[in-house]
């Protein structure tokens, strides 16, 4: 396994277990980028939206795509599912999300 795919399955593993320590499961992303930045996950916005996207088609998360001021412009809000939840525990695992050592 390379060491760029290790890097994307951490930081999908992070993002879980970011939303997971938030009681209602909710962040938008510029708040969750600089989380992940500060705990080491070395991510930018394209990479970070392109992982919500890859975690929504897989059940982990659901996107909640809000308008910003800027006309056609959208912020996107990472909301946390029941399977993403089972993934951040170490209790279910899906491929191209690093597994959860802790549960």
């Amino acid at each position: 396994m390379s060491v760029a795919r290790v890097l994307i399955e951490d930081c999908r593993l992070r993002i879980l277990k970011t939303l997971k320590e938030i009681s209602d499961g909710r962040m938008g992303e510029p708040v969750l980028l600089r989380v992940l930045r500060a705990e080491g996950c070395p991510v930018d916005f394209d990479r970070l939206r392109a992982d919500l996207h890859w975690m929504e088609q897989n059940g982990c998360l659901r996107i909640e795509r809000l308008p910003t001021e800027r006309p056609g412009d959208t912020v996107w809000v990472a909301v946390l599912t029941d399977t993403g939840s089972r993934v951040a525990e170490g209790v279910q695992l899906i491929n191209g999300v690093a597994v959860s050592l802790v549960r």
